[in-house]
């Protein structure tokens, strides 16, 4: 797949198959979207390009807060699953708050009509320009709306995606994704009160404005060094230590090397309870060995 900032200079001149939106964790719905594309793709000979943001457009329109930052999916997991997907051209813009007033007939011009176009895909609830265009405005092109993607009755969208990781439900996410949804950062010391307890873990810092899961104990994955190891992660305050920032922790089973400075991915399975603030170590310890326990055998 090819990476390009969006110029006459980068597109690819072959046929291609444009698929259109923000796609924040390429979840169940959006995958939908790339089904029709590969079919498209084969019956018609071309490639499949995509035309997207590095960032939220909300970014433009409501007021800053740390959050309006924060993704679905690292910058390198959002490539892979495009990748995944069947992407052969990614093309990437800014959403700024020039690009926000252009007409939807002016986003033809000045875009869609830079390719060589051989059909169109988007989302059911696709709107583009500042006069909110929809798919009448690209009728000089064979054009796609996919039908709303539902669970259990309710559509699948970044929003539920979103709450269901805020309300610590990783095995929804998980199920809304269509994989598992995971946190990448960089191992960096601790406290050092895991190791005096037996449970040492790997405190993972990220830098991708990721959303962390609601504080809490998960069954997880972690990959380090090339290789997946299972583990348990604690999220929280270490309430029974007094602590003040909320960490990432990871106890890796059966792993005794030192990585501080590694790159790690944390793989989310199964959420096993909420935090609790215990009146002595014993009682933590206790609590733990059940914990393990049951991510050993998930």
């Amino acid at each position: 797949m090819k990476v390009n900032q969006f110029s006459e200079q980068n597109l690819d001149a072959a046929p291609t198959i444009l698929v259109l939106g923000y796609f924040d964790g390429l979840h169940r719905g959006h995958q939908a979207l790339f089904d029709k594309a590969r079919e498209l793709a084969v019956e018609k000979n071309a490639s499949i390009s995509v035309l997207t943001f590095p960032e939220s457009p909300i970014l433009v329109f409501k007021k800053f807060n740390e959050d309006l930052l924060k993704h679905l999916t690292s910058p390198n997991k959002r490539l892979a699953l495009f990748e995944e997907n069947g992407v052969d051209f990614l093309y990437l813009t800014d959403f700024t708050s020039h690009f926000a007033k252009l007409t939807s007939h002016d986003f033809v011009q000045k875009y869609v009509k830079k390719l060589n176009i051989a059909a169109i895909v988007v989302g059911f609830d696709y709107q583009f320009g500042s006069d909110h265009g929809d798919l009448t405005q690209l009728s000089d092109y064979e054009s796609y709306q996919i039908a709303q993607v539902s669970d259990a009755g309710e559509k699948i969208s970044s929003t539920r995606v979103r709450q269901a990781i805020l309300d610590g439900d990783v095995s929804l996410t998980n199920h809304l994704l269509g994989y598992d949804y995971e946190v990448t950062g960089l191992v960096v010391h601790g406290e050092a009160r895991g190791r005096t307890i037996g449970y040492p873990t790997a405190n993972i810092e990220s830098k991708n404005y990721q959303y962390l899961p609601a504080i809490g104990v998960y069954v997880v994955d972690i990959e380090v060094l090339g290789t997946r190891y299972r583990g348990m992660a604690s999220i929280g305050y270490n309430d029974t230590f007094g602590g003040q920032h909320q960490t990432l922790e990871v106890n890796i089973f059966d792993f005794r090397d030192e990585i501080y400075g590694e790159t790690a991915t944390v793989y989310f399975l199964k959420r096993i309870r909420g935090m609790i603030k215990f009146d002595g170590v014993e009682g933590l310890i206790a609590q733990m060995d059940s914990d393990e326990k049951i991510s050993r055998e998930y």
